[in-house]
Parts: structure tokens; sequence; C-alpha cells
């Protein structure tokens, strides 16, 4: 029967934690007040050097414990490993200027740079004791410690939270006592960054030296791994080579998604053949050394395959952190495919190893991810703006012309992109007008990507993501303005659906009709319960002059006036401004599934 530790020793447990981890635990806890003091600010306003605080913190977790991890596999005195922990502190506090006090209002280029430098630094804390060439089975059981603590602390803290969050909701709901949501966030924060650290570095083995000779190895482990794991490896390969397949047949360029499914693919299989290295020199388990070749050398046209839709998408639509990303993966998948297909040794440390270098590599510099990015899209821009001449001599002057749809398109993707992610200083020198605004009176912002647009004369689309399926949506700008003059009645909101059974709707003697396919719809004025006259509009001219326009785009900000139809007679005249259109496309024909519109009328009874 397994013996719970009595309080004390949680306690004297947790003192020789902070004493093995002092920086962590400190640098934890400083992070801990600065995030908990934002919330409860509700996310400052103004610039506040808690943001700085809270980034490098959340860098020095795994930074701190790696090198505290290095020092002590390298037998390091005290004073030499304070000495490099002191190294540490003076890198977050580097990190910490570099980040912006107004992160708020900053583009989310510092947010990305921060996530991957945080995958890198925890794949250091996975290799960091374990660097040398030798101990391959103890780094194996040293990473399965980590992430079994992981998994348990992660667990722990839930439970905690539940807890401690419905206590709070007692408090709140039985007694009277005001808890502010926010308090609710806050008791997250220091469960997530006070217990869980504590309890993961707890659980951190501390004689790093024994775990070489380890040989227990959970069964669960290879239950998950043999039996979950590789049947999903064995259904991608089944699915990624009949794709192959069809592309090899029909000549075709393979789609920018199946470079997903790829590299989920390969995650799945590197982290199963992982899970399965301890055992896999056992005699009754030799179908894994053999598999794992397999599995490497099925990899090979998969990665050409990657990388060939990854070009293709580059080739048309630039580079991205994203594309940028993945081709970085693609050829460190690469390499990692031929280390273990040629190699030797084939040592399970080169994955993470590799990893980190590449995940750091790409996170600053001018070979960065994002320096080569925003210059790709920028260069972009410029050629779209001087082949309509709006960028002429330096300088951004109104279209003189109609630009074409797809120029807007190209256009305004990549202006909502650097709005997004950079900020408009590398295009700020074609535009004598600033491209900040005040918002609120409280931080320079850059400017709605529409207001850009609309300063070089170009009609702002807002795709929200390309329709690689059968569905089409087609939406209004809901800020855009509606004109009502000349129409007595609006009836606002109305949702038409090929689902409804009714598809009659009255207001007073006002009554349309839908038919079953939603593209004719049939007004009609009744006085005294007599129809006196109707009316009837067609949505095909409009439709297919959406298509024309937009294409296969999932749109969302059509100006009111071109997402419109409007007729009358001598006794009635309608209206219709559409908030959206939703279409699917069958066999390459269209229909309309459903559509919400604002309809206004006026009877004239003369």
């Amino acid at each position: 029967m397994m013996k719970l530790p009595s309080v004390q020793q949680v306690l004297q447990n947790a003192v020789r934690t902070f004493l093995r981890f002092p920086f962590v635990l400190s640098n934890t806890l400083l992070g801990t007040i600065a995030v908990v003091i934002l919330v409860d600010h509700e996310g400052p306003t103004q610039a506040t050097f808690l943001f700085n605080i809270l980034l490098a913190t959340i860098l020095g977790i795994p930074l701190l414990t790696g090198f505290v991890l290095f020092a002590e596999k390298k037998k390091w005195g005290r004073g030499k490993a304070l000495g490099l922990q002191l190294v540490g502190v003076v890198l977050l506090v580097a990190y910490g200027y570099t980040v912006p006090s107004d992160l708020g209002g900053a583009p989310a280029i510092h947010i990305l740079r921060l996530l991957i430098i945080t995958a890198a630094l925890h794949l250091f804390v996975a290799f960091a004791p374990y660097s040398g060439r030798a101990e391959i089975n103890g780094f194996w059981h040293y990473n399965k410690t980590l992430l079994l603590r992981l998994i348990i602390t992660l667990v722990y803290s839930v439970v905690l939270y539940a807890g401690l969050a419905l206590a709070l909701a007692a408090l709140d709901n039985l007694f009277g006592m005001d808890v502010p949501g926010k308090r609710y966030a806050e008791l997250w924060f220091i469960i997530l960054g006070l217990f869980n650290t504590w309890s993961f570095l707890a659980g951190i083995p501390e004689n790093l030296d024994q775990l070489e000779k380890s040989t227990d190895y959970p069964k669960g482990i290879k239950i998950f791994a043999q039996y979950i794991l590789l049947p999903l490896v064995l259904v991608y390969l089944a699915i990624l080579y009949a794709y192959l397949a069809k592309i090899l047949i029909s000549w075709n360029w393979p789609q920018g998604w199946v470079s997903r499914l790829i590299l989920g693919f390969a995650t799945t299989g590197i982290f199963s053949f992982l899970l399965l290295y301890p055992v896999s020199n056992r005699d009754e388990n030799i179908w894994i050394k053999t598999a794992a070749r397999w599995f490497y050398v099925a990899m090979i046209p998969l990665v050409i395959m990657l990388l060939l839709a990854l070009w293709r998408r580059i080739s048309e639509y630039g580079i991205t952190e994203g594309r940028y990303i993945a081709i970085v993966l693609g050829i460190w998948l690469g390499g990692i495919v031929l280390y273990f297909i040629l190699s030797n040794t084939k040592s399970i440390k080169a994955i993470p190893i590799s990893l980190g270098v590449f995940a750091l590599i790409i996170s600053f510099g001018p070979w960065g991810a994002f320096t080569i990015s925003e210059k790709s899209q920028v260069n972009r821009l410029q050629g779209f703006l001087t082949r309509n001449q709006i960028l002429v001599e330096g300088s951004v002057q109104k279209a003189p012309a109609p630009v074409p749809q797809n120029d807007s398109q190209q256009i305004s993707s990549i202006l909502s992109y650097l709005h997004d992610i950079h900020g408009y200083d590398r295009i700020q020198l074609w535009y004598q007008e600033s491209l900040r605004e005040d918002s609120l009176g409280v931080r320079l912002q850059p400017k709605d990507p529409a207001l850009v647009a609309r300063m070089m004369g170009i009609e702002y689309i807002n795709v929200w993501y390309s329709s690689g399926g059968n569905d089409i949506w087609l939406g209004s700008d809901q800020g855009g303005i509606i004109d009502v003059q000349g129409y007595d009645r609006m009836i606002r909101g109305q949702h038409i659906s090929v689902e409804q059974d009714k598809k009659v709707f009255t207001d007073q003697e006002f009554i349309y009709r839908v038919n079953s396919g939603l593209d004719t719809i049939t007004f009609t004025i009744t006085p005294s319960g007599k129809s006196l006259d109707s009316l009837q509009i067609d949505l095909h001219p409009l439709i297919n002059q959406l298509l024309s326009n937009y294409g296969n785009l999932n749109v969302n900000n059509i100006p009111p006036e071109k997402i419109m139809l409007n007729t009358e007679n001598q006794h009635l005249k309608v209206k219709i401004y559409f908030r959206y259109i939703r279409l699917i496309k069958e066999d390459n024909i269209i229909k309309t599934m459903e559509y919400g519109a604002d309809i206004l009328y006026r009877i004239n009874k003369e």
C-alpha cells in the first residue's frame, strides 16, 4: 500500500525544492504577482513595465530550470552554478527591455516570438542535463519523468482550482459576498504559477546519474504507443499515400492544407517510436526497429510533397511566419529522416536538440521568421501598388483607375497581416499621414487596415478565410450606412433558410413569400385583406455579380449598397439589404442555403 506523505514531509520537500531552484521559483513568484496585478486592473490601457516582467518571467521558468539541471549534471560547484543562473537573469532582463511596455497596443510579433523562444527553451530543458553523446537510457527516463510529472501536476492544478473556485462561488451565492469574476482568473494564475511550477520542480529527480541504470518501463506507455498512436500513424499513412497517388495520376499540385496532415503524421510517428525506445532492443520487440526504419523511409516522399505544397503557397502568396515555420519544420524533418535512415548511432537526443536549435535561430535576426516574412509581404504590397499606379516615386496616392478585384483582395490581405503582426513601420515612409491613431485617448495603435486601404482609394475586402470546401459566405459590412430615404417602414433581422417550413411573412398589409430555392422573393400588398399588387425579385443577378467579384472567398465587409436589391411599381416600392448570404457549391451548381436581410418598403395607395 502506498504511504501518503505527512504535512511535515510535504513542507520539507517544498523547502528542499526552493533551495534547489531558488532563482526559478523567485522568477515564478515575480511573474505571478505581475499577472495578478494585470488581471486585477483588467489589462491596463496604458504602458506598464508589468508586461515586460511577465514575458521575461515566462521565459525564465524553462531557461533557469535548464541551467540548474545542466550545472547539476556537470557537477559544478555552488559558485559556478550560481554564476550560470545570474547569466540567465541578465539574459531575461535584456529580453524584457525588448518587449514594449504598451503590449496591449503592440503588434502580435512580440507574442509570437515569445511562443517560439518558449518552445525552444522547453526543448532545452528536455536535453540540458544530457547534452553529451552518452547516457541515452538516462535521457529517455529523465524525459519520461518530466512528461508524467507535468501531466500529474496539471491534473492536481485543475482539481485544486475547481475546488477553490467552487468555494468562491459558494461565498458569493450563499453568503452574499461580492466575488468579482476576475478573482477566478487571479486564482487560476496563482495556482498555475506557484503551485503547478513548485509541484513540477519537486518531481524532477535529484540524482540524475542514477537514471542511466533505470529499467522500469510503465506498461501503460507501451499500450498507448502500440495500440493507439501507431494505428493512427497507419491511418495517416494510408490517407497521405492515397492523396500522393491522386497527385501523380491527375498531375495536380498538392494543396497547402496537406502540410498540416504530414506534420501531424510525422509528430505522431516520431512520438510513438520515442515512447517505445527502451523496449525496442528486447527480442520480443524486434519489430519496433524494423517499423521505425520503414516509417522514416515512408516519410521521404511525404517530406518532398510537404515542401512542394509550401513552395506553391509561397510562390503565390509570399512568406508569412506560419509558412516560414512550416518550411523550417519540413527541412528539419527531412534532416531527421535522413539521419535515422543513414546514421549508425540513431541517437534520440538528435530530435529535441536539433529542433530546439532551429526554433531559437528563427526567432530573431535578419534570417528569422519575422524579418523575412515582413519583408516578403511588404515587397508583395509594393508590387501590387506599383502595378496599379498607387505607389509612385515612393509615395502613395489614390488609385487613378479601378483596381482589379483580385489585386484589392491581395492588398487588403497584406494590410490586415501587417496591422495584426508587425504594424506599418516599414510602409510609413510611403505616406505623409501617420498610420497610427489615438485609441480612446490612451495609446497609439496602427490604423484599421480598411482606413489605410481607403487612403489608397481601394475597397477593403476582409477575407476571413478562403473557402477550400463547398461553403461560400458573403457578408455585409455591419458598420456601413444604409439609405432609408423614400421608404416608410423597415423589417429588421429577417432570417430565411432552406430548412424553414414557413416561408411566408406578414407585416400589416405587406406580405412577402420566398420560394423553396430561396432565389425568388415575391412581395404583395393586401389592403382590407384583398391582394392589390405584387412585385418579384430574382436573386440570381446579385449572386452572380457577387461571385464574379469575390469568387469562392468568404467575405464579411461587402459595402451595403453592393449586396442590395430594389424594385418598385405603381403601388409598392421595396429595397432589401442583405446582411449575409450563404451559398453551397454542389457539382458546380451554386445553391442558396440561407440569408439574413433588412427589408424596407413603401405602399402607395393612390
